[in-house]
């Protein structure tokens, strides 16, 4: 894991910023001189290769529970660990299982319990995680920019879309926990004859989804571009109003308009 220095061209201290010219940082005495290579990975073209590089040392599962235990010191972990490399392959199967859950399998679970028309939609699970994707690759170089205009630190891109892409894994987790609590109320409430508004469980479950990924964000940002609170709020807010309010509204409402749920409907089934 690296622990000390960034190792991208031009590399900096992650301990106070300093250039790094040799064996030890000027600045606070960090020792460098076992850090891996610089390589040309450390660049946004690098970004395609780790895209397709599925090595990995930690277990799909070890890492969930990490996340759920220490998730800011878990993600500083896995980015700053040049050997993990299966970040795009937990993003999948993160935003993959809270949307199958989600439209998929809880409704014809649903409909099997309590004799309803199955609502489930294949083709909505495939639209809306090409939407997520398509989020990430427009909001990155942006939040990219910004983060390195204010933050304390130096970063390379392709460390930056690796904490981009655990932290979406990471909302997508918070999500799918959120909906089998959604469900699990829903079946014990209706097994058991109470009133209850489902509506207003749903809506508090996804403040408090949202509350979490905003703090989390805040966090990991923070510790990563070494910014103060203030400055790490302030940027966690505007990107989540950016994401949430423009840019994925914006691309569902052109898939919607291109009916690419449709096309994939009648190509899937």
């Amino acid at each position: 894991m690296v622990t000390g220095v960034e190792t991208a061209s031009g590399a900096h201290c992650t301990n106070c910023g300093t250039a790094v010219t040799g064996k030890y940082c000027s600045g606070c005495g960090t020792r460098t001189a076992d850090l891996p290579a610089q390589d040309d990975r450390q660049d946004w073209i690098g970004i395609l290769r780790e895209f397709f590089d599925a090595r990995d040392r930690h277990g799909m599962l070890s890492v969930v529970g990490s996340f759920l235990r220490r998730p800011v010191d878990t993600i500083i972990s896995l980015v700053d660990d040049p050997l993990y490399r299966s970040h795009w392959g937990f993003l999948t199967a993160m935003v993959g299982a809270q949307l199958t859950l989600v439209h998929v399998i809880l409704p014809r679970v649903f409909s099997a319990l309590f004799n309803t028309p199955d609502m489930a939609n294949n083709s909505a699970v495939v639209t809306n995680e090409i939407v997520q994707y398509l989020g990430i690759a427009i909001l990155t170089p942006i939040q990219y920019y910004l983060c390195r205009a204010i933050g304390t630190v130096r970063r390379s891109p392709i460390s930056y879309v690796k904490l981009c892409v655990l932290s979406v894994s990471f909302g997508a987790l918070l999500s799918l926990l959120a909906a089998l609590v959604f469900f699990a109320t829903g079946i014990l409430a209706i097994k058991s004859g109470t009133t209850i508004d489902l509506t207003l469980i749903w809506r508090g479950l996804v403040a408090m989804t949202s509350v979490a990924i905003l703090a989390f964000v805040a966090a990991s940002h923070r510790r990563f571009w070494r910014m103060s609170w203030p400055i790490a709020i302030g940027f966690s807010l505007g990107v989540a109003a950016l994401s949430w309010w423009v840019i994925y509204p914006a691309l569902s409402t052109l898939a919607e308009r291109a009916d690419i749920a449709g096309t994939l409907g009648r190509i899937i089934g």
